[in-house]
């Protein structure tokens, strides 16, 4: 096994990184006809805002009755969306 050692100056590390800055800013991602667009989750905060129902009410319905819901390390994430078909589904009941 041979070992190769390489010398780059700081203007050509300072060039690759510039190069890959560059690609990143101007990365975008491609939607394809079938995807959906992606809905903004909002904060259990939001959501109890959204909802019009006390913090501690949000959380006694996460826990206890079913509330969709994401759970990012330990945070709580909710989808518009979700929470007026919850809402409109549990209302018939």
């Amino acid at each position: 096994m041979s070992i190769q050692l390489y010398s780059h100056s700081k203007q050509d590390l300072e060039k690759v990184v510039e190069i890959i800055l560059n690609k990143v800013q101007n990365f975008q991602i491609s939607k394809t006809s079938n995807e959906s667009n992606p809905e903004d989750l909002i904060s259990q905060k939001e959501a109890s805002k959204f909802l019009k129902i006390s913090l501690p009410t949000i959380i006694d319905w996460r826990k206890n009755k079913d509330l969709p819901h994401y759970d990012y390390n330990g945070r709580y994430y909710y989808s518009p969306k979700e929470l007026l078909e919850y809402g409109r589904k549990n209302n018939q009941k």
